[in-house]
């Protein structure tokens, strides 16, 4: 899994409460500020669209959670699948303990 801009947003998991993007599939994932939308976030082979047109998922991260909007080309087992990935990727290791969320139900949890 390719890790693109983590740099970017590092910073914040430093403070009690913060809040960050990211875009992602089984290529990678893409972090982001909360300024940039999830759409304008892409790279070669990861693509969030709207309407379900792009091949990779948008999510919100914030205080311990990585949320993850529908999208109805993911199960709940290709999320599940993908958050493993980021939350153990090697270049992640502070993002290791968040709980995953899909459509408001717990995937991963680490509590």
């Amino acid at each position: 899994m390719q890790v693109y801009d983590f740099e970017l947003v590092a910073p914040d998991l430093e403070s009690d409460y913060f809040q960050f993007k990211l875009v992602a599939n089984e290529q990678g994932v893409i972090f982001h500020p909360c300024s940039i939308e999830h759409r304008d976030a892409g790279r070669p082979g990861i693509n969030y669209a709207d309407n379900y047109a792009g091949n990779a998922m948008a999510a919100m991260v914030n205080s311990g959670v990585i949320e993850f909007r529908f999208h109805k080309a993911f199960s709940d087992a290709r999320v599940r699948e993908i958050a493993a990935h980021i939350v153990e990727h090697p270049e992640l290791a502070a993002l290791a303990d968040f709980t995953v969320k899909y459509q408001n139900r717990t995937l991963i949890d680490h509590s």
